[in-house]
């Protein structure tokens, strides 16, 4: 008794002693230091080490590992496609009642335990408590702490990087995330745990970039040194997905067996398996032995729901060995099969749409792609990528199906007159065989169907039984039992057949749909007796044959003229074609194959330098050899392109735009000195600005012509001629100046003794003369303008009156005057009441202007252009990105805000109320003196509530016809307007809208309806 008592009482002794003294730890800045001399030691409570690690962050660590199971478990997991290193939650950062109560538990810890050495430990779990639900930003401000602040406890370091990575992962921010993971490895420790977590973070982030080779390592490395189950089994599965995708199929392979005798989910369990023996069967040379463990599989019953995805194998192995027949009857069984997946159903899909697509058969593989839409998961790998391809290949069909049909007529056009009539008659045999195979196709159905209505023989006699009981059934005694019991049973049908309808007792009843109903029981024909008739009209073959030749004869280009047409319609649609795969679908290789069949059908059109260029960036980091022979014969064949300058210098963008900016300001500086009237200061200024070397040709040549004006001014009538000469030579292809230089020139040529006393070419401007061609003038401020207050949304439409036009005829050599029917139109300039001369364009009996095809004289723009198809397909003049993809005429648009006929405006935006606009106008004006020199058009500015400038443009009366102005203008806007093109934009509106351009923020509403549009 008395040793008892001795050892109860030096136990209570010891365990006082431990309660009262602090135990000496490793030093943690997160607490309060003792500063004793050169000693920088924590001390810690113990008692607060032991009740926050046991009481508090034990539970919580469970929390957390219940939460990730929660995350797993409620994810659909889809193992056909590829796997991820972890599961992400999807909470949105809402409230999360498990998650909440671990924060506030964590906490705790924080606030009353300020002497234990587990505070990281709480800030740690706070952490990752945020990132599980979804509260991705305060998740990494505790990792952030912990980076800061974790002391010697230098574990957290590397594992607060690494779960910051994840975070910025899931907020979208890619190269925050790459700099995470690396400072993650730069603070690296030694820990088992740590390691195997930063090295899957590490590959969780390049799988999550697209570098899924590089992420194989990683991966192997956090599996080598991993101690949850759950984590290995996953990450088994995620490397031998990475092994057969980057064909390394005996490390997938060995992966793939381990998973597959695992005790893994039943779906993974299967794919491994399914994967398993496709790869043993690719080591066999037999296309049998290959195929015959994917049989074995397919007879198994435990792999009952799972046919579809084996028969898909099967059919993959018959079509890589060529047979195809076989192959497209498995894909055919794997759709048939009544349990079937959605993912597995889309690749089936896709697979025989583009089968048939690269056969030739495109109204039979849309057929399919329509299916795939139908279908699509969102979970399908590069789902988005398939969307874009299902929205473009209706128009990829129509255009293949252009191309065929061309084909088809330019080798008929090619065949001499005693092959042609043999031809016609193979092809309209085939166009009969057709016929008459549809028609076979049509009767077959009719008589399937009648025969299903008429047959009662063939009733199940279990079905037969069920709908009218035996006398033995009905007075059977022991009526508590169900099947014996009458009125259960007529219940029970009639619940039955409302779900159900009338089907028979057999295997897959709920599958196999069965018109029962529909049978008629009073009729006791026998199937197959009935001879079913053909109530159409029979087929004369005769009249079928000879209106099939007779379409092929007279669709046949037989003149040069509608030969060119032909070949350019395959020439433009190749384009489109490898265009969209190009910049839509971004589906490079289809792009190639199109591209090299556009070269090696036109291998010298102008359309070439775009296609090189396409081919050499395409092939760059897939076939580097291919790459460089293609930049090379660019260079060659279109030396003085844009693409092959920017081949030559990957800068050569930057220093086009640079010259714009320069050359903008450059043409302002000239225009007002011209303006105000100082034209030797235009001549100087310009040839001192013109000594350096710019590349963008089309500004320079705007620049010059200004100057030629000047020169014109000052200088005499050889002069101003050389000057346009020389602008004409030294920029042929320039579509704006060029023209009016041409004009200029053959206005002299014209009237010659108009300028014989002439000092200078180009007289002081007076009302009392004809203004040149294209003088600079300002065009008269608008007669319709915007005034209104932001702030109450009211804006007044004011119409003012037009300035009217003084119209006098010249005072010079009488055969001027009647040469020429308009005079000088002078207008008085609102904003400064200065005069400034109109330039008015000199009238000819009959112009005709270059590229004023698709405008008429009566006033209108005929929105329906014509190709001039005399031009040989080798001579095709393309500019760069002048091929677009024409979807045909826009039927799905508002037609409350963009009707088809109404009062319409053109309207450049600019975002910046104090720009000097004038130059741009300019250029405006001479874009349209150069295209629509016949129509009533002019541009008009206005201050929209001292934010934005609207210059508009037109007036046009249909929307047809502003579209086509915008179409002709777009592609010229960088050279007319003389401002960064990040502060303008244009749209199309009509007048009844102008009220609701109050101000800055209206009008980019406006303009994102419009786009959308």
């Amino acid at each position: 008794m008395k040793k008892t008592c001795f050892l109860l009482s030096l136990a209570i002794s010891v365990t006082a002693f431990v309660v009262g003294c602090k135990s000496v730890k490793r030093s943690n800045t997160a607490f309060q230091k003792v500063d004793a001399g050169n000693d920088t030691t924590a001390q810690y409570n113990f008692m607060q080490n032991v009740t926050s690690k046991y009481n508090i962050l034990y539970h919580a660590n469970l929390m957390l590992e219940k939460e990730r199971d929660v995350i797993a478990n409620i994810k659909t997991h889809n193992y056909q496609i590829r796997q991820t290193v972890f599961d992400e939650p999807t909470a949105q950062g809402d409230s999360h009642i498990l998650m909440d109560s671990l924060i506030q538990k964590a906490y705790k810890v924080v606030n009353t335990k300020q002497d234990s050495r587990y505070i990281n430990d709480a800030y740690f779990i706070i952490g990752k408590a945020n990132y599980y639900k979804g509260s991705y930003y305060a998740a990494l401000e505790f990792f952030n702490h912990l980076i800061r602040n974790s002391g010697e406890q230098v574990d957290f370091v590397p594992l607060a990087y690494a779960w910051k990575s994840r975070a910025l992962l899931q907020i979208g921010k890619e190269e925050q995330a790459k700099l995470m993971v690396d400072s993650a490895f730069a603070t690296l420790s030694e820990e088992k745990d740590v390691r195997t977590f930063v090295n899957a973070a590490k590959a969780n982030y390049l799988m999550r970039s697209g570098e899924e080779l590089e992420a194989i390592p990683y991966l192997e490395y956090a599996l080598e040194s991993n101690s949850n189950l759950s984590n290995k089994r996953r990450w088994m599965f995620v490397l031998a997905q990475l092994y057969r995708d980057n064909g390394q199929s005996e490390h997938a392979l060995q992966y793939f067996q381990r998973i597959s005798r695992s005790n893994v989910p039943y779906e993974m369990a299967f794919e491994a398996s399914l994967q398993t023996a496709f790869l043993k069967g690719n080591r066999s040379s037999s296309i049998e032995d290959r195929i015959k463990p994917l049989k074995r599989m397919l007879r198994e019953g435990k792999n009952d729901g799972y046919q579809d995805q084996i028969l898909f194998q099967i059919g993959d192995i018959y079509y890589a060995d060529g047979k195809i027949e076989e192959a497209l009857v498995s894909y055919n069984k794997s759709l048939s099969e009544p349990k079937r997946n959605n993912y597995q159903t889309t690749e089936t899909y896709l697979k025989l749409g583009d089968h048939y697509f690269k056969g030739s058969k495109y109204h039979l593989a849309q057929l399919y792609y329509d299916s795939v839409a139908m279908v699509l998961p969102t979970d399908y790998t590069d789902v988005n990528k398939i969307r874009r391809k299902l929205g473009y290949m209706s128009e990829i069909t129509r255009l293949y199906t252009e191309i065929a049909w061309q084909d088809t007529l330019l080798q008929l056009a090619a065949l001499p007159e005693t092959d042609l009539e043999s031809v016609l008659e193979e092809y309209a045999d085939v166009a009969l065989r057709a016929k008459k195979l549809e028609i076979e196709k049509v009767t077959l159905a009719k008589a399937k169907s009648k025969s299903r209505k008429n047959t009662t023989q063939n009733i199940n006699t279990s079905l037969m039984a069920f709908s009218a009981p035996t006398n033995s059934l009905a007075t059977n005694s022991d009526k508590t039992f169900y099947f014996n019991n009458q009125d259960e049973l007529v219940l029970g049908q009639s619940s039955f057949r409302r779900r159900w309808g009338n089907r028979q007792l057999k295997d897959n009843w709920r599958y196999e749909a069965d018109n029962s109903a529909a049978v008629n029981l009073t009729q006791n024909s026998p199937l197959g007796t009935d001879i079913v008739k053909n109530e159409d009209t029979e087929l004369d073959e005769a009249l079928f044959v000879s209106s099939v030749k007779s379409r092929y004869r007279s669709e046949i280009p037989i003149e040069t003229a509608a030969y060119e047409a032909s070949h350019k319609k395959v020439h433009d649609n190749l384009i489109v074609i490898g265009n969209i795969y190009r910049d839509y679908t971004k589906d490079n290789m289809d792009a190639i194959k199109v591209y090299d069949e556009f070269l090696r059908r036109y291998p010298n059109t102008e359309a070439g330098a775009e296609i090189y260029y396409s081919l050499y960036r395409m092939y760059d980091g897939l076939d580097q050899a291919k790459s460089l022979d293609y930049k090379t014969r660019l260079i060659a064949l279109y030396p003085k392109s844009l693409h092959a300058q920017v081949a030559l210098d990957p800068s050569y963008m930057d220093k086009i735009k640079r010259d714009k900016n320069i050359l903008d300001r450059v043409f302002e500086k000239l225009f007002i000195l011209y303006a105000n009237g100082d034209h030797a200061a235009v001549i100087t200024e310009a040839d001192k600005d013109l000594k350096e070397r710019f590349e963008n040709t089309g500004l320079v040549a705007q620049v010059e012509y200004i100057r030629a004006l000047a020169v014109g001014r000052v200088g005499r009538v050889e002069d101003f001629t050389d000057a346009l000469n020389d602008i004409i030579a030294k920029y042929p292809t320039d579509s704006l100046v060029v023209p009016l230089a041409k004009d200029n020139l053959t206005f002299i040529a014209q009237y010659p003794n108009y300028f014989t006393n002439r000092v200078n070419a180009l007289q002081d401007i007076d009302k009392s003369r004809i203004a040149f061609i294209d003088e600079p003038h300002m065009t008269a401020w608008p007669s319709l303008g915007i005034d209104g207050d932001y702030r109450t949304g009211t804006a007044i439409v004011q119409e003012k009156p037009k300035p009217k036009e003084e119209i006098k005829i010249a005072k010079v050599e009488p055969v001027i005057e009647q040469a020429v029917s308009n005079g000088s139109v002078a207008v008085k300039e609102e904003k400064k009441d200065a005069v400034i001369a109109k330039a008015e364009v000199a009238v000819k009996e009959e112009r005709t202007l270059a590229g004023l095809s698709g405008v008429i004289t009566d006033g209108k723009i005929n929105a329906s252009t014509q190709v001039n198809t005399t031009v040989p397909i080798g001579q095709i003049n393309r500019p760069v990105g002048q091929v677009n993809i024409d979807l045909g005429p826009n039927d799905y648009r508002d037609k409350k805000l963009f009707p088809d006929t109404a009062t319409y405006y053109f309207t450049v935006n600019v975002m910046d109320a104090k720009l000097n606009m004038a130059p741009s106008r300019y250029g405006i004006g001479q874009f349209n003196r150069t295209r629509y020199a016949q129509l009533a058009i002019n541009h008009q500015l206005k201050i929209v509530n001292g934010e934005n400038q609207l210059i508009f443009i037109g007036p046009f009366n249909t929307f047809d016809e502003v579209k086509a102005y915008e179409s002709k203008i777009l592609p010229m806007m960088h050279e007319i307007m003389k401002i960064p093109v990040e502060i303008y934009n244009t749209f199309v509106i009509t007048k009844d809208m102008f009220p609701s351009l109050t101000d800055g923020v209206q009008i980019k509403n406006y303009h994102q309806n419009y786009s959308e549009q």
